[in-house]
């Protein structure tokens, strides 16, 4: 994909499953550890001023595409509706490191109350702390942002290198 010659014109949202577009490999033994752990995802966008931007943030799968929850006055979501290109990391800093790569678009929706998805992915990543944050929260809005993977690429430095270190 490439971008507009003219930067300052928001890209559409696309939400269409693309020809050239291969699905996440979920059965693949590293995309499933990734995915399945307690890793953070590291969302990079553009800003509204053009620049680059990285986010860690939760997220869930729910199909093939990665959701992430954020509230609705998030710089990201504003970014996110003018322009929609993304692109995560979700990797394991153990060794040997294991990284998944992802190239997407973007997709927002905005819930009132709590997003349902929300809920799993706090008890993913908080555990038994879960619980009593979730009770805390005071959440009259959020955003779900929905990624469709386009391009992926795996690494686990055993047997699938990046071609620059080969």
């Amino acid at each position: 994909m490439s971008c507009p010659a003219d930067s300052t014109q928001p890209r559409p949202l696309r939400r269409a499953i693309l020809p050239d577009m291969t699905p996440l490999p979920l059965d693949d033994p590293i995309v499933a550890q990734l995915l399945e752990g307690p890793n953070l995802a590291r969302l990079a966008y553009t800003g509204l001023d053009a620049r680059p931007r990285v986010v860690p943030i939760w997220f869930t799968v729910l199909d093939t595409d990665i959701v992430m929850i954020t509230g609705p006055k998030a710089a990201k979501v504003r970014a996110l509706e003018a322009n929609n290109a993304v692109a995560l990391t979700i990797d394991d800093a153990r060794p040997p490191y294991k990284v998944l790569l992802i190239e997407g678009d973007a997709s927002l929706e905005h819930v009132d109350g709590i997003a349902p998805e929300y809920q799993k992915i706090t008890r993913r990543y908080l555990g038994a702390a879960a619980d009593a944050y979730l009770a805390q929260l005071s959440i009259k809005r959020q955003v779900r942002i929905i990624i469709r993977p386009l391009r992926w690429r795996i690494f686990d430095f055993v047997k699938r290198y990046p071609q620059s270190l080969r």
